[in-house]
């Protein structure tokens, strides 16, 4: 019952709006399953998923098992770091969640954004405190880990990312036990979800690759930048490459390059038969201007990290989501996604709502930043670097890679924020239980005291 009602708290906006969230890749997402098909620009992993919950009647379902998921694995992390408190503490700390921070509105919406936390917190259990949890508990949350890694295309090399660093943490941390006989349930979701992924894009694309046209998006980048314009102009037309006679059409911003209608990248055939020529017109762009494209990867990356809002895609999706929708679902469904507060366009973050969050964010990367200074060998210090590297490495490979957008960020920024609000409590001095340290927490705000050391419990 904890759990079921942590799963409602953070589903609140799928309940305010009056249908679940979407935005432009919904429609994809729903369709690959149904239609039969794999897109050149995302794996089909999550759509598979979505299918046997919708099974063409409603979304609810999904949104109601991403909100227990999230739930379940809220509570795995509130176990291991505050093993002291209670499991009805578990909604109090969803509560503060779902308003403080945006967790709630990707909990709420049909993208695999929601995912991208949980894959650090999943990691982060499973290399560091694996002798800590119930067996069902590790396997179940293995299986997780393999399905998240394999549901986005940025989530491969971020389940690489935290695997390395929190493998490198270990050696610091004073909680060893266990790790060596289930070393592999931490190492196998990467491997596992990387063999799901090659066999899915050989199967489906003929290609053996992670990412089959995972170089278009890259090419997108650069033209944007300049190295891959520069490449470009060197090479055409002698090269022949199919972007050659579209360079009246470059450069563009990356987002028109990809998803335009009438783009350069259509006009050349389409993402799949430019992504043979691809990586030529890459290796002639790191050949004409190295540095550039290394200072542009780290300024997009710092870009995304510092651009972080709720609700960025949250208007009417008329051409990506509603043709799907009003197709592949029953007229009731149609009409009730009609209805929302969305697709009327009324659906939008409160100004002030948007600024706590970015308060909140702020403040917990802050407290993540303490937690390591202390240079405890403790857990709380092991996911806090989680927290951090998932953040640093979210801002890296999609803004690095792709380009920065707000929605990127704000998928990951309430991550440091709810490891502060697990691993400082039970550094309370004297390390009260979780209802004594609630009470004194109640008595200082009712009553403050004069000298701190009257909050320690049994001593002041």
């Amino acid at each position: 019952m904890a759990l079921v009602l942590s799963a409602a708290l953070l589903a609140w906006p799928a309940a305010w709006n009056g249908y679940p969230l979407v935005f432009s890749d919904t429609g994809t997402y729903l369709s690959q399953a149904i239609h039969h098909y794999l897109g050149w620009d995302r794996p089909a992993v999550y759509s598979l998923f979505l299918y046997p919950l919708h099974w063409q009647v409603t979304l609810w379902p999904v949104i109601a098992v991403q909100a227990l998921l999230t739930a379940w694995t809220l509570h795995l992390t509130r176990r291991v770091l505050w093993p002291a408190a209670p499991i009805w503490f578990l909604p109090a700390v969803a509560a503060a969640l779902a308003v403080f921070t945006s967790l709630p509105w990707h909990v709420a919406q049909i993208m695999p954004d929601v995912f991208t936390p949980l894959l650090a917190l999943a990691m982060a259990l499973l290399v560091l405190a694996p002798a800590r949890m119930r067996r069902g508990d590790l396997v179940g949350l293995g299986l997780f880990a393999t399905f998240m890694i394999a549901a986005h295309q940025s989530h491969v090399p971020l389940a690489v990312a935290l695997l390395a660093a929190l493998m490198a943490s270990r050696r610091f941390l004073e909680q060893r036990d266990g790790f060596g006989r289930r070393r592999w349930v931490a190492v196998m979701p990467p491997l596992l979800a990387c063999v799901i992924l090659v066999a899915m894009n050989m199967a489906g694309h003929g290609r053996m690759s992670l990412s089959p046209y995972g170089n278009v998006f890259l090419l997108a980048r650069l033209i944007e930048d300049g190295p891959g314009m520069t490449a470009l102009r060197q090479n055409c037309p002698a090269a022949g490459w199919r972007l050659c006679d579209q360079l009246d059409r470059l450069p563009v911003a990356s987002d028109d390059f990809l998803w335009r209608d009438d783009s350069a990248l259509a006009h050349a055939g389409g993402a799949k038969l430019v992504s043979g020529e691809a990586n030529a017109i890459l290796a002639a762009a790191w050949r004409a201007d190295p540095a550039g494209i290394v200072g542009g990867f780290f300024v997009r990356a710092a870009q995304q990290a510092a651009s972080f809002a709720t609700g960025d895609g949250l208007e009417a999706w008329p051409r990506t989501v509603t043709p799907w929708i009003a197709r592949d679902f029953p007229a009731l469904e149609a009409d009730a996604y009609a209805a929302s507060r969305q697709t009327a366009g009324r659906m939008a973050v409160p100004d002030w709502l948007g600024r706590l969050h970015v308060g909140v964010a702020i403040g917990g990367i802050a407290g993540c930043l303490a937690l390591l200074a202390r240079r405890r060998r403790d857990l709380a210090s092991g996911f806090a670097a989680a927290a951090l590297v998932a953040v640093l490495a979210n801002a890296a490979i999609t803004g690095g890679l792709s380009g920065p957008h707000r929605r990127y960020q704000s998928r990951v920024a309430w991550l440091p924020a709810f490891v502060v609000l697990l691993a400082v409590p039970p550094m309370w001095p004297g390390r009260a239980p979780a209802r004594e340290t609630a009470r004194v927490w109640l008595a200082a705000i009712s009553n403050p005291p004069r000298r701190l050391d009257s909050l320690v419990p049994g001593e002041g």
